[in-house]
């Protein structure tokens, strides 16, 4: 518990940090965003060791570390889960040590959204005089829809698994958690690494 509170608090500063230093390249709008999650600052950091005690007795095991849709292919009426290295910006250390399943859970969870940028960018260009709006409802709705469902399915496939969590309010926290560690990650990355993807982790 104490190194998720460690691990996860330096990942929101370090996010944090890499936003402020990039703010003026972004588009207005998410500048806007960028100020809002600046300001957040300290909401941000207080979440987590309250998240990470109610989260604590959680299962620790081997995870695929960076898990999203993109890693899953489905052939045959099948599915193959792929790449089992790890993020890329993590240590050797790190992607080695074992961690809550919900880690993976809240990566595949972030993966939608990524998803339903080019759902959006498939519905906008059925209609050229679209602002965006209608999209953007449309995939949420959808999305909404697949993270439901995700999370129905994941619990179902795991309810007779032993576990220490002892509530469903352990195993949101739990969650609520590792969504967070998997956010500022993405805000980290796509601010050093790919800038023009920001607004995905920003609106997450």
């Amino acid at each position: 518990m104490t190194n998720w509170i460690r691990r996860i608090h330096q990942q929101v500063e370090n996010a944090l940090e890499l936003l402020a230093r990039h703010r003026s390249e972004a588009a207005e709008a998410e500048q806007r965003m960028i100020d809002r999650i600046l300001e957040s600052r300290d909401h941000l950091l207080a979440a987590i060791a309250p998240l990470a005690q109610q989260a604590k007795g959680s299962l620790l095991i081997r995870n695929h570390g960076d898990l999203h849709l993109g890693q899953v292919l489905v052939a045959n009426g099948d599915a193959f889960i792929i790449d089992f290295e790890g993020e890329p910006a993590r240590t050797l250390e790190e992607r080695r040590a074992k961690d809550s399943p919900f880690k993976d859970v809240a990566g595949m969870l972030r993966s939608f959204d990524y998803a339903g940028v080019k759902l959006e960018e498939g519905q906008i260009g059925l209609d050229g005089e679209s602002d965006g709006s209608d999209a953007r409802s449309l995939s949420e709705q959808i999305l909404d829809e697949c993270r439901r469902l995700f999370l129905e399915g994941y619990r179902h496939a795991t309810e007779d698994l032993p576990h220490r969590l002892q509530s469903d309010e352990q195993a949101k926290a739990a969650l609520d958690l590792f969504l967070l560690e998997k956010t500022v990650y993405e805000l980290a990355y796509e601010a050093a690494n790919r800038p023009t993807w920001l607004s995905v982790p920003l609106r997450g």
